[in-house]
């Protein structure tokens, strides 16, 4: 037995806004358009996004996107996709050379969800 990938699922209010962000932004191309899903995806990465339903009895349900961690990507030639992506996306970390031998950044997606984008420099 062998895992294969991990693709996380986002939920989103805006669908379309959020597949605007990764395609336009980032340079994700999107596929599997569903009602209220998409599934994003660049090179070896996918993230899917969904609208989630909840019942109309549930007051508060989703009030706003949350999650208590980030999404790191691995990738290569991080300071060319820094270069492309710093003016068209909130910063919520600067490129940097960091301790645990990553040089990496992190934005925030239309959504608040904190995306890094890292490069391994172990071999430097």
């Amino acid at each position: 037995m062998q895992l294969q990938a991990l693709s996380p699922i986002l939920w989103t209010k805006n669908l379309q806004e959020t597949i605007s962000f990764y395609t336009i932004v980032l340079g994700f191309s999107s596929r599997s358009n569903f009602p209220n899903f998409a599934s994003l995806y660049k090179d070896n990465t996918e993230i899917m996004v969904i609208v989630p339903t909840g019942k109309p009895s549930d007051n508060g349900f989703f009030p706003k996107p949350c999650l208590t961690g980030s999404i790191y990507i691995f990738m290569n030639d991080v300071d060319k996709f820094w270069e492309a992506v710093k003016d068209k996306a909130t910063i919520k970390t600067s490129i940097c050379d960091r301790q645990y031998l990553m040089r990496d950044f992190s934005i925030a997606d239309n959504n608040g969800y904190e995306i890094v984008f890292g490069e391994d420099i172990s071999k430097r």
